[in-house]
């Protein structure tokens, strides 16, 4: 009987290992589900995050976006423009390019419009000899119908109409030979050209000039002279009437500027430009007879002196911006800009209305331009002028906004240089001749969209600047132009 306890014993105990191993492995495979299904999660849950930290980011930027904008109106900032700054025209916001084109910077003075009571008025006069004449007449008579051509007319009111043929005139120069009597033959000297038909000289210059003088780029200028003239000329041939021009223009470049040397007064300004996409640098030095504009590799006082020669200009006296490269140049004064500091104080008035400095300030400038102006001979004592300013910049603007500060710095460092047209006649107050010279390159810009090779702007800039020239001397510009091509 023992015996078969044992056996039975036994039996139940595998039985029961059997049971808890397969209780074990449904553990385990409940455990393994349990794994897999917290492994998913924690991947969904991670993708979450992930979505967040994103929405979170833009989130922050669409913040500090919103906040600058608001800025402006919790602190407003005027905007800078060219009527307040030196901001130029080209890069204004097109509200207040509007609003410069639209109305006048100057002050009213009560004025009407128009022609003042005393002024002497112009007017086109008749010529002594016109080119046409036509006889406007009756042919009919308007009582009985009889024709009128065999009765000559009497002039009872005459008038003239200004006009232009704008048509091609066609030359044929035929060269001929002639045989004397004595039985030499005569000839004129002539070289065959390679295309016996070519444009005339007055085609090119007109070319030129809409390029050079009206910054229209060779494209409209083709389209300009095939619509109004039947002329079909291609952009290749309009570069290389360009190029002659700008070769002899160079020329006369370096005489301009041997001259301009010599002046006692002079004013220069400089400002940036594209040619084939590259940003370079255009300078001017001018008086009020020579212009001279040329291509610079920076703005520093370096490239005065690559152009003139070291100490070039120790006798003249510079009227430039605050621009610092032009007060390490070896000169023998300076003027600032008044127009600069006017404008610029402008802005210091649109930034603070509740102070009065800047106004004040504006207006020590604007008496001393007066005084000039009604005083254009008179050698001044600048000391009163000096002490006035002295006093403005010696003020507390410490709970001032920073722009106001900034440009009494400037003017500490300058003071000198404010007053220098009181002190000499023949010093202008501003700058805006040389501004005036080089803002063509703006418009060409505007217009063109640059330069596309670096010696087409310093054709350019040779052929400007003898137009220019020829201009400040009472010189046609076209007449010039023609000269050269």
């Amino acid at each position: 009987m023992s015996k078969i306890f044992r056996i039975f014993a036994s039996v139940n105990q595998q039985v029961g290992i059997e049971k808890y191993l397969e209780e074990f492995r449904s553990e385990i495979s409940r455990q393994n589900k349990t794994i897999k299904d917290l492994t998913d999660d924690v991947a969904r849950l991670n993708r979450r995050v992930e979505a967040q930290n994103v929405e979170i980011k833009t989130l922050k930027s669409e913040n500090k976006d919103l906040r600058e904008r608001l800025l402006k109106y919790e602190d407003p900032q005027p905007p800078k423009n060219s009527g307040n700054s030196s901001v130029p025209p080209s890069k204004e916001r097109m509200g207040d390019e509007i609003k410069r084109r639209t109305s006048s910077l100057r002050e009213k003075n009560g004025k009407k419009p128009g022609g003042q009571p005393g002024h002497e008025g112009n007017t086109r006069m008749m010529s002594a000899q016109p080119d046409e004449t036509e006889n406007i007449q009756p042919n009919y008579c308007r009582e009985c119908g009889r024709e009128l051509s065999d009765i000559e007319g009497v002039e009872e009111y005459r008038e003239e109409c200004v006009g232009v043929r704008i048509i091609p005139v066609i030359k044929r120069l035929r060269f001929l030979n002639k045989t004397c009597t004595c039985g030499c033959c005569n000839r004129v000297e002539y070289t065959k050209r390679k295309n016996p038909v070519y444009l005339s000289s007055e085609i090119r210059a007109l070319v030129v000039y809409l390029n050079i003088v009206m910054c229209m780029p060779y494209n409209r200028i083709k389209s300009f002279l095939l619509d109004v003239m039947h002329i079909d000329i291609s952009e290749g041939s309009i570069r290389n009437f360009i190029e002659d021009a700008g070769d002899k223009a160079g020329k006369i470049c370096d005489r301009i500027a041997s001259e301009l040397v010599k002046s006692p007064v002079a004013g220069a300004d400089e400002s940036g430009f594209y040619v084939n996409g590259k940003f370079n640098w255009a300078w001017i030095l001018q008086n009020p007879k020579l212009t001279l504009t040329w291509i610079a590799k920076g703005r520093g006082a370096k490239e005065m002196d690559d152009r003139f020669g070291p100490n070039a200009l120790e006798n003249t006296v510079l009227t430039t911006d605050r621009h610092s490269a032009y007060f390490t140049m070896n000169v023998k004064g300076h003027q600032i800009c008044i127009a600069h500091l006017l404008r610029n104080l402008n802005y210091l008035n649109d930034l603070d209305k509740n102070q009065n400095w800047s106004s004040r300030l504006q207006e020590l400038l604007r008496k001393a331009v007066h005084w000039r102006n009604t005083n254009p001979e008179t050698v001044a004592d600048t000391s009163t002028w000096t002490e006035s300013l002295d006093k403005l910049l010696n003020e507390n603007l410490d709970k001032f906004k920073k722009p106001f500060r900034q440009i009494r710095n400037s003017l500490r460092k300058l003071k000198d240089h404010v007053f220098h047209f009181l002190k000499d006649p023949r010093v202008p107050s501003h700058n805006n001749a040389s501004e005036g010279g080089i803002r063509i390159l703006k418009v060409k810009q505007k217009r063109s969209g640059g330069f596309r090779s670096q010696i087409g702007a310093e054709d350019f800039m040779a052929i400007h600047s003898v137009a220019d020239t020829a201009k400040k001397n009472d010189f046609s510009r076209w007449d010039t132009i023609l000269a050269l091509v």
